[in-house]
């Protein structure tokens, strides 16, 4: 089996994100990777939600309070409502946890991206987030140095 490798820019669909406890049932999230360090493979993500819960659409970058993230609108495919790039999930995820996720189908690896200039002013924006670790702010930095984010 070839081995597993995040990119900046993947939208993986996580098919238990979190449990719900009322329901008993695992719950799904689309996940966005923000940026990948290059050694480890470790990467950076943040989940999409359609909940806006004080996040607003204009601007589109909002720092909060009371939530910070960022509104990419409707993307469309299986992001299909009003959608926002949640800062308050910024989280570095072991690409070991990734590809054993991969491997067991919990994570699946959608055919869909947001635009470049889309993905760009997300970097942008978490870059300015207090949401972030100074080890994630580095990664993301490089990130937006390697696709030349305006």
């Amino acid at each position: 089996m070839a081995s597993l490798v995040a990119a900046p820019g993947q939208i993986w669909q996580d098919d238990c994100y979190y449990f719900d406890s009322t329901t008993g049932k695992c719950m799904r999230k689309y996940v966005l990777v923000l940026a990948v360090e290059t050694k480890s493979g470790d990467c950076v993500t943040a989940v999409f939600t359609s909940k806006s819960h004080g996040l607003k659409e204009n601007p589109t970058c909002s720092l909060g309070p009371p939530r910070a993230g960022y509104f990419v609108g409707v993307p469309g495919g299986v992001l299909s409502q009003p959608t926002w790039v949640d800062f308050s999930s910024v989280t570095t995820l072991d690409s070991s946890d990734l590809a054993m996720h991969a491997r067991n189908g919990r994570k699946k690896l959608l055919e869909f991206a947001l635009p470049q200039p889309v993905f760009c002013a997300v970097l942008r924006c978490v870059l300015q987030s207090e949401d972030i670790a100074l080890r994630e702010a580095r990664w993301i930095a490089d990130t937006v140095a390697a696709l030349h984010c305006p």
